[in-house]
């Protein structure tokens, strides 16, 4: 038995190594770290900072913490970890595998299984997904937000590939996730994004194979990296393309470029349902591509090595890791990243021309023989990057004044008495303490009855923050917490509709 077992092994072998020399290909798990390289020096740029709880702030800091900015909320957090996709077996666990519009994807699975586990955090259009969505799916791994795709940190704050993810820890601290990590509601994570001191300017493509691969930097410098294994010749229905915009970058991850030729859709919709709105292509290194069902698909522009059989780019920098972002704004094109085209015939550069739908051959028949990734400047450029976060607070305020309006939001002005709705009565007098926090910031500690607050609101500007009430027992440990959205509106921009809720307002003035 052990001499046909030995036997059959050496057929085995003898045919693998025979069909190898044909240069047939075998299908296998990637490798669950990226080739050797050097990261890129970097520094910090910017924090996001996301409390996974309803309600729950997300808020982005660009002085390393010291002050933050509310520009979103968590509308349902996560409550688990789920399986990825193969090429986030390339990030570094801890870290951001993916950023995209419509969604940030994060690694916190081990090395053993080619599927690692995952989180996620996504944008307001993507709560729930047609049936046509190709992608990943969050379930209740994702941290589901009320930021729009395509905005904030789905767009300009969005992190870079392998920015590193810590988690808020009892000790008062931040620390890496731990492997296999599954987040809890109540969690406080914290995505660091460091910048390249020396970023990326340029990425030249030859759409033909054996085309050089050339990118630009900052400082001047250039270098080939690689060549074309195969062009593109057409584009497909990517999802989130619909709300990327003509040209821009959709997303991003350790083995993807994903390029929009659709401009924003104004369409209301679930994106796939009705009228198709997307139109993309991508920029997928050679050996992933194998390991994948688009493999030598007419709208997958390969690069690397043809046939390889190991990892070459994947992970990597520049392409696949550390560089390259998602800023794209038409009335700010030098802080936008831009894909660019050239013809046959022709030596100037020109706007990526709109292709919708499944085309395999538009490229192609458009004469497209070259590809330039284009980004004149980005978070180096700080009054700019404050600007940003500027606009994303005052887009956030926008939304939720609608909310007010409607009576979502709890209307004050003035001096609002604010108390706990409920106290544990079993509880002896003096035994805890109540206090009250604004967006994190402690304003108030009381432990005399009946534990209510004057919130003096003419010192905030109107709009909403988010009123934590916790009480603690005499050693510190948390009984209860409270969290409630308050609009403050001394402007009286709000007329309340239903006539001046009075439970909901004070104006003590």
């Amino acid at each position: 038995m052990i001499l046909k077992l030995i036997k059959l092994t050496s057929q085995l072998l003898l045919i693998f190594c025979v069909l190898s020399t044909l240069g047939i290909a075998f299908a296998s798990s990637p490798k669950e770290v990226p080739p050797d390289f050097l990261p890129p020096m970097t520094v910090e740029a910017w924090r996001i900072r996301i409390d996974n709880f309803a309600n729950g702030s997300i808020c982005v800091s660009s002085d390393m913490g010291k002050t933050w900015t509310v520009i979103g909320r968590v509308t349902r957090p996560a409550d688990r970890n789920l399986p990825g996709y193969l090429a986030a077996g390339y990030a570094p666990i801890g870290t951001v595998a993916a950023t995209a519009v419509h969604g940030i994807r994060i690694r916190v699975g081990d090395t053993s299984t080619a599927y690692p586990l995952m989180i996620n955090i996504v944008p307001e259009e993507f709560y729930k997904v047609d049936d046509s969505f190709g992608g990943h799916l969050s379930g209740d791994s994702g941290i589901y937000t009320d930021i729009p795709t395509g905005e904030s940190i789905f767009r300009e704050l969005a992190p870079f590939v392998g920015s590193h993810v810590l988690v808020y820890s009892s000790r008062g601290g931040y620390d890496p996730l731990p492997v296999n990590y599954s987040p809890q509601v109540g969690d406080r994570l914290l995505i660091i994004v460091r910048r390249p001191v020396n970023p990326l300017r340029e990425v030249d493509i030859e759409n033909k194979t054996g085309g050089s691969v050339i990118v630009k930097y900052a400082d001047g410098s250039s270098s080939l990296i690689t060549h074309v294994a195969k062009p593109v010749y057409g584009v497909g229905r990517f999802d989130g393309c619909s709300y990327t915009g003509l040209g821009a970058i959709n997303t991003n991850h350790t083995c993807v470029i994903t390029v929009s030729t659709a401009p924003i859709s104004q369409s209301t919709g679930t994106e796939g349902s009705g009228v198709e709105h997307r139109g993309g292509f991508q920029i997928v290194p050679a050996y992933h591509n194998t390991q994948t069902e688009e493999a030598g698909s007419p709208q997958s522009l390969i690069l690397g090595t043809p046939k390889s059989r190991v990892p070459e780019l994947e992970g990597t920098p520049p392409l696949y890791y550390g560089y390259i972002g998602l800023a794209s704004d038409p009335k700010d094109p030098e802080h936008s990243w831009r894909c660019q085209v050239k013809k046959a015939g022709g030596d100037q550069w020109e706007e990526m021309p709109e292709m919708i739908g499944d085309l395999p051959d538009a490229i192609e028949k458009l004469g497209i023989t070259d590809f330039r990734i284009v980004h004149d400047k980005g978070s180096e450029d700080c009054p700019w990057l404050m600007s940003r976060i500027a606009l994303c607070a005052n887009e956030f305020q926008e939304r939720r004044f609608s909310d007010a309006k409607n009576g979502i939001d709890q209307v004050v002005r003035g001096v609002a008495c604010i108390t706990p709705k409920s106290i544990d009565k079993s509880v002896s007098k003096n035994s805890f303490y109540v206090q009250y926090s604004i967006e994190d910031h402690l304003e108030n500690t009381t432990n005399a009855a009946p534990y209510s607050w004057d919130w003096n609101t003419s010192g905030y500007k109107d709009g909403e923050y988010a009123v934590d009430i916790r009480t603690y027992d005499m050693n510190g440990n948390l009984l209860v917490n409270q969290r409630t959205l308050y609009w403050v509106d001394n402007s009286r921009a709000i007329i309340q509709a239903q006539g001046e809720k009075k439970t909901a307002m004070s104006d003590k003035r």
